[in-house]
């Protein structure tokens, strides 16, 4: 909310001809009470919803990470190898077979 000095100076002039000078120094000064307590009351809301929210929050974080390394592990002992094999290469040295036996042959036909 932007006040500039204009508007403030137009809210003085209307309070004091609506309150008069006897009574402006004391709505001022209940004025600047009211606006104290509200901001102690806004720290205090803030301060409880950062309690609140924040602490299981992080300790919401320190879970999944400790469950997402849990899985990588998991994921890096699945992938690795057994003990005592051999490493053995991925591609597979054998050559297909022909194109003639993937494909399969109808039946011969034999007169009777």
């Amino acid at each position: 909310m932007n006040v500039n000095f204009a508007e403030i100076a137009v809210i003085c002039v209307v309070a004091l001809l609506l309150f008069g000078p006897e009574q402006l120094p004391q709505i001022a000064r209940q004025f600047g009470k009211i606006a104290a307590d509200l901001r102690k009351v806004s720290s205090s809301v803030r301060r409880e919803w950062y309690n609140a929210v924040y602490p299981p929050a992080a300790e919401i974080r320190r879970d999944l990470e400790s469950g997402t390394n849990v899985i990588r592990s998991l994921k890096a002992e699945i992938l690795s190898p057994p003990p005592g094999a051999k490493a053995t290469s991925t591609q597979s040295t054998k050559e297909p077979p022909p194109n003639d036996q993937l494909q399969p042959q109808p039946p011969e036909f034999k007169p009777s």
